[in-house]
């Protein structure tokens, strides 16, 4: 598994992000996002994104899931602490 670290920027704040890509078929790769560093023995790598057509497209998906999920999260507790 080849693995990448990036640094996103979610509103004000800044996030680290760890993916994990395998080529699975002639240069198609899966996209795993990992929960914590890949270090971290309690990790897990979660498969977000299949069949990328070549290793920075998937790069560049896998950003842009991150930034999704993670702007969601941070949503719904602007959300539930105004609802409180």
């Amino acid at each position: 598994m080849y693995i990448v670290k990036r640094r996103i920027k979610i509103k004000d704040k800044n996030m680290d992000v760890w993916f994990g890509l395998v080529s699975k078929r002639k240069g198609r790769y899966y996209v795993y996002l990992f929960t914590d560093n890949p270090d971290n023995p309690h990790n897990h790598a979660e498969l977000i994104l299949s069949d990328m057509p070549d290793k920075e497209e998937a790069v560049k998906a896998g950003i842009r899931y991150a930034k999704n999920l993670f702007k969601t999260i941070l949503d719904n507790q602007s959300c539930r602490e105004i609802s409180e």
